[in-house]
């Protein structure tokens, strides 16, 4: 392969599988400007890549592909290596949706640079204070629980405390992918979060973590209203609010259209009101769901929004 398709060296990363639920992840962290743009690599039901150090994208595309075509992560990994005209520079790791699993470091990366199995996961770091980057990241995810996204920040939060890049932080990404595939990018992709330049990139994908996740519970609430099961979506709702009593407008606003589905009227018209008073262009977004048929009743939310002035 040709050199010009090289970018600039990153550090550390994750790859691993979630026996439980089949779900495939990666989560990696950098000095570099980005790196959720060139490390990172998945397909739902096939598998995910990290590819860092001197990175080749032939490893992420090819990769995929041949996995997507019925070959294991350990043939991937072996078959583009023997194609790769500087297999020496890189660094590597693949899972497949089986649970095979398969990783390379060239000894051409820069150090301190190594990788370590788990279970189901492998940690690989280049351009790190110490071998004891790569080992406390496979410690943090071995022992954590929860969602995999979670068990994976778990990694990289270690994997700083441990020293991280020695070069400093900048950027990092997480990308969790599910066992098989609906046909729904929005459904198969359960994590998609990056932030590509930030003083504390971790701290910064943990405030997305936390949003995507209110924002995903709400939604699969409205959802669930529109398929009969308004009443039970409520009860997940109000458990929620409990939990976590944020209100982002947009949160407020499927709030307010499960209570009305569900018949507690008064509840949603005083929603309504409030996102009249903060969130003025949310209350139209309300008033236009009707006539595009996004609820049963058309007349249902014009009933309850504040009158136009």
């Amino acid at each position: 392969m040709s050199s010009t398709a090289e970018v600039l060296p990153v550090t550390y990363s994750i790859v691993a599988r979630d026996p439980r639920t089949g779900q495939m992840g990666v989560a990696t962290q950098t000095q570099a400007l980005a790196v959720g743009a060139s490390v990172p690599w998945a397909l739902p039901g096939y598998g995910v890549i990290a590819t860092q150090s001197m990175g080749e994208p032939m490893y992420g595309e090819l990769g995929l592909d041949m996995l997507r075509g019925g070959l294991t992560a350990p043939e991937v990994l072996a078959a583009l290596r023997s194609i790769d005209s500087h297999p020496e520079r890189r660094q590597v790791a693949m899972v497949d949706a089986e649970g095979g699993i398969d990783v390379w470091t060239g000894e051409d990366c820069v150090s301190s640079a190594g990788h370590v199995f788990g279970e189901s996961s492998v940690a690989l770091a280049n351009m790190v204070a110490s071998p004891t980057v790569w080992e406390s990241m496979i410690e943090a995810y071995e022992a954590a629980g929860g969602p995999l996204a979670r068990r994976l920040m778990k990694a990289l939060h270690a994997a700083e405390d441990a020293g991280g890049d020695f070069r400093g932080r900048r950027s990092a990404a997480v990308l969790v992918v599910r066992a098989e595939r609906t046909g729904r990018p929005w459904r198969d992709q359960v994590n998609n979060l990056r932030v590509d330049d930030h003083e504390d990139p971790l701290g910064e994908l943990d405030r997305l973590l936390d949003q995507s996740a209110r924002y995903h519970r709400v939604v699969s609430a409205f959802e669930r209203a529109l398929d009969g099961e308004a009443e039970q979506a409520v009860v997940d709702l109000d458990r929620m609010r409990e939990e976590d009593p944020h209100s982002e407008p947009d949160l407020l606003l499927w709030r307010a259209i499960v209570l009305a589905l569900a018949g507690r009227e008064d509840d949603a018209r005083a929603i309504f009101a409030e996102l009249a008073e903060c969130a003025p262009p949310f209350v139209e977004a309300a008033r236009r769901f009707g006539p595009a048929g996004l609820v049963p009743d058309r007349h249902l939310l014009e009933r309850l929004l504040p009158t136009r002035t």
